[in-house]
């Protein structure tokens, strides 16, 4: 099964990433995720969701040659290519507005989630950065780990 993500540029963290786990928990038998290629927020935590899980990721871009409808004719691409559509909204983006009025058009099965844009006044989602947020010792610190050394 195909999940198509789209959502608000505005949600860039974590919280994003749980839903689509628990979105593809849902349905059980999600082999790739489809979004766009070019937008941040919500698609590029879907990009790296899809890279860290495993799961195939399918790509689209906009094309110069639907000049003024290119936005449109992305969406419709990712959302004739998936099974199923998850998006994201920060209740006001006009974007991921279009897309779920896009889904309906299309007939697709969807979820629509609404929560409150990322805090951008901080470098990070959750915990701390460990190169900015400890003293540096004698030897250096790195963000580098792997989480698996721990388990």
């Amino acid at each position: 099964m195909k999940l198509g993500v789209f959502g608000s540029r505005t949600i860039c963290d974590v919280r994003a990433a749980l839903i689509i786990a628990e979105t593809i928990q849902q349905l059980n038998n999600v082999t790739h995720i489809v979004t766009t290629q070019e937008p941040r927020g919500v698609c590029e935590v879907a990009q790296r969701f899809a890279k860290e899980q495993h799961l195939i990721l399918e790509l689209h871009f906009l094309n110069f040659a639907h000049a003024g409808g290119m936005f449109e004719h992305r969406s419709d691409q990712v959302i004739k290519s998936s099974d199923y559509i998850l998006l994201i909204h920060d209740g006001v983006s006009h974007g991921t507005a279009n897309e779920l009025e896009r889904t309906k058009k299309f007939c697709k099965p969807y979820c629509y989630k609404v929560i409150e844009p990322t805090n951008l006044s901080f470098d990070r989602d959750i915990g701390f950065n460990i190169k900015n947020d400890l003293k540096q010792t004698s030897s250096p610190v790195t963000d580098d780990f792997n989480i698996n050394d721990f388990i």
